[in-house]
């Protein structure tokens, strides 16, 4: 006997279907901060313009999406704001592990995540002596030259970060890596020791050390912030020090998602 599919079940599956489809079409906005046009969009996410420009009418009506001129389309304010609230949450749950570590060695601590090819830092912590790095919310530097976007590249393949960041580097010191193969030869030891290292690669001066953690909230870096002249002697301590503040904070959301489920 063949059973004839109800209309209510032909009416989930097509929800289902275009909630997929939506989600695409966000995760390729969300890979293109500067904007796509609707016909990039079809092509990236594999769509036919027209079902592509139904479902981003509907995406705009929710402020998911907006228009951002000349055709351009972009994550939209509703979408930020909650996209916001995530970081608040994440922000609040490390800010005490990020406060005890800057008050173990008494250096600059931030937590940054990626945003498009530039790495955003959300929150801080400040050394409290005299000789110190004081960056500020907002501020992007590049993934390739920093060490948090390096600790971020390396949660991905390298397909995934040459398309993120391409193939060539503005040189911002004489240290910055310059081309993909050294970049990719860097993130393999990101890989290996679960840690990586700017040395006055991003800003003359500063040398950072950095470590990824990937939670259900999303990847987030968290980074020492230096001067370089007191980095290399207390390198192995920072190692040390950031690695164990990395296992308290997964253990700490583990036990979260543990109560949650």
């Amino acid at each position: 006997m063949v059973e004839i599919p109800s209309s209510r079940e032909d009416e989930k599956a097509g929800g289902i279907q275009v909630i997929a489809r939506a989600a695409k079409i966000l995760n390729a906005l969300g890979e293109h901060p500067g904007g796509m046009s609707l016909g990039e969009i079809a092509q990236v996410v594999d769509l036919p313009r027209s079902t592509v420009q139904r479902i981003i009418a509907a995406l705009d009506s929710a402020q998911l999406v907006r228009s951002s001129g000349a055709g351009g389309l972009r994550l939209g304010p509703a979408l930020l704001k909650l996209i916001s609230s995530v970081h608040s949450d994440v922000v609040e749950i490390v800010r005490p592990f990020l406060e005890q570590l800057s008050a173990e060695i008494n250096e600059t601590v931030s937590l940054a995540r990626a945003s498009g090819t530039q790495l955003a830092i959300v929150h801080y912590v400040v050394a409290s002596r005299e000789l110190r790095v004081v960056p500020r919310i907002g501020l992007n530097l590049p993934l390739y030259s920093t060490s948090g976007g390096r600790a971020l590249l390396a949660l991905e393949s390298d397909d995934d970060v040459r398309v993120m960041v391409g193939e060539a580097y503005k040189e911002l010191t004489e240290m910055t890596v310059k081309t993909l193969p050294q970049l990719l030869e860097l993130i393999a030891e990101v890989r290996i020791s679960g840690l990586a290292i700017d040395r006055g690669e991003t800003l003359e001066g500063i040398s950072t050390m950095a470590v990824a953690i990937d939670t259900l909230f999303g990847r987030f870096s968290i980074s020492l912030l230096v001067p370089t002249a007191r980095f290399h002697k207390q390198e192995a301590r920072y190692r040390e020090e950031i690695l164990k503040c990395k296992e308290a904070i997964i253990r700490e959301i583990g036990k979260m998602t543990a109560v949650e489920g």
